[in-house]
This record gives structure tokens, C-alpha cells and sequence, in this order.
């Protein structure tokens, strides 16, 4: 069934683009046993002293991080569990600092994560280059963008320094439209009106030839102030590839009452 063809005469305009997206950043060469020994060859680093350098690599990132949350006004909130509601602390946050642009809400947890290591391996009578599953601190820094709106980035404050990154396709698109004037109003996570329909989607197919990538990497660089030494010595930054992705149509019909026996029908 057609549901949009059997009631367009009811409908004033239907809206499709991205929804909630999850973004993953990889340093691949820190990933990679042999490339992280050769990273750690150039800085220097006996295997044997591998846990001390590991440490002071991590108290450094974590004050800068710790600096860059006061730079901004921001009080960090420690979660005794990762799976603390956050987007809604976040969401609180923005309505308490009236929408400001920037940084609105900081939080840290201990949370499961894989690291590249140093460990013995008992065959050999060797210290080795390793990938093992541990747990250690991350950082999730929400910011109010003025590109992406409401979007969270989450940083591993341990070898290989993996981070992700959330964004919301509907928050993307709020921003195009305030850029582009289009009037709209948001219910939730939806648009429950648009004034010009057309216009609103050709901006939003548009983002598909975006490269965002470059904005990703701006957060990067100033979030983990280690990058510089790792790009000197490996060349590389983060590779940023889709974990989640999500694509979601709305639909705007003329009055309540059509909507309401066509959702029962549903």
C-alpha cells in the first residue's frame, strides 16, 4: 500500500533526510600492532617503559580536555555509569544556557574499550605490540553547533584514542534552513511544519556531497592535543567512517482529523 499516493490530497508536504547518525574515528596505524611499534620506535620508547609513557599520555590529554571544559564555562559531571541517560543531561544543559553556541555539557565514565598495549608474551619471553579489551576514562563533550546542531563527541582517553562522534540529521537540517531562510517548527525529533517543502529537500539531498570530514577533523585537533605528535610521526589522523545511520520521512498533513483516522489505520 501507498500510503503516501492514497492520501496526498490530505498531505501538505513530506520531508526526507538523515536521522540519528553515529560517526567512529580511528587513528588505523595506532590500531595496528606493527605500525604501533614502529610509533612508539620513533618517540623513543622502550616496550619495558611502555606503561609509564602510556600514563603521562593520557594525564596530558585528559587535562587539556579538563582545561578546554573550564575554557568554556562548562563544569565536568563525573557518571558512575556509561549508561546514564546523557542526551538528556545534555538536552537540560541547553536549555539552561539559553541555546548558546559552543560547549554546553561535559561528562566522564569509565566505560569497556579496546586499546593497543605492551604485554609479554609467554611463548617467546618477549614484550609485544597487542590489541587487548580493558576499561578506561572517556570524555563525552556535548556541543550546540552552529553547523550540527545538538551533537555529542566521545573521546577514549587511551591508546588508540578512538572516538566517536554523534550527530542528528534533523539538527543538521535546522541549521541549513535558519542559513537559507525557511521557516519550519520541530515536534520531538520530527518537523511538524515546513513553508516550502520543496526547497527544504533539495537542501537536504544536498548533504549527501558535503564533505563533513574536514569539520570532524577541526573537533579533532582541538579536543586531543596528542594529535600533533601522532600526524609528525605516523602521517595520520583519524579515519572517519559511518557506525549508525538512520533515515526517517515526515509527513505533514492539513488537518488533525485526516491524520488522526489515517494513524488508526496504521
Amino acid at each position: 500500500m501507498n500510503i503516501i499516493e492514497q492520501n496526498k490530497e490530505k498531505i501538505n508536504g513530506i520531508f526526507s533526510t538523515f536521522d540519528r547518525m553515529i560517526i567512529n574515528g580511528y587513528i588505523l596505524p595506532l590500531q595496528n600492532p606493527r605500525l604501533f611499534q614502529f610509533y612508539l620506535i620513533q618517540n623513543n620508547i622502550k616496550f619495558v617503559d611502555f606503561k609509564d609513557f602510556a600514563e603521562q599520555q593520557t594525564t596530558s590529554l585528559c587535562n587539556h580536555i579538563d582545561n578546554f571544559i573550564k575554557e568554556h564555562d562548562v563544569t565536568l559531571q563525573y557518571l558512575k555509569s556509561g549508561k546514564e541517560d546523557k542526551q538528556a543531561l545534555a538536552n537540560k544543559a541547553l536549555t539552561q544556557t539559553n541555546n548558546k553556541i559552543g560547549l554546553i555539557a561535559a561528562f566522564s565514565a569509565v566505560e569497556l574499550c579496546r586499546t593497543s598495549t605492551i604485554k609479554a608474551n609467554h611463548e617467546t619471553q618477549k614484550l609485544e605490540p597487542s590489541i587487548k579489551d580493558t576499561k578506561c576514562k572517556h570524555y563525552y563533550l556535548y556541543f550546540n553547533d552552529e553547523e550540527f546542531g545538538l551533537m555529542f563527541f566521545k573521546l577514549q582517553t587511551w591508546f588508540p584514542y578512538n572516538v566517536q562522534i554523534y550527530i542528528n540529521g534533523r539538527e543538521y537540517c535546522s541549521k541549513i534552513f535558519n542559513k537559507n531562510n525557511i521557516q519550519y517548527e520541530m515536534y520531538n525529533n520530527s518537523f511538524s511544519s515546513i513553508d516550502d517543502f520543496e526547497k527544504a529537500q533539495a537542501l537536504a539531498d544536498n548533504i549527501l556531497n558535503q564533505k563533513l570530514s574536514a569539520s570532524f577533523d577541526g573537533l579533532a585537533n582541538k579536543i586531543n592535543n596528542l594529535l600533533p605528535n601522532i600526524k609528525e610521526t605516523l602521517n595520520h589522523s583519524y579515519y572517519w567512517c559511518i557506525d549508525q545511520c538512520e533515515f526517517a520521512t515526515d509527513i505533514n498533513f492539513k488537518s488533525r482529523e485526516d491524520l488522526s483516522i489515517f494513524y488508526k489505520k496504521l
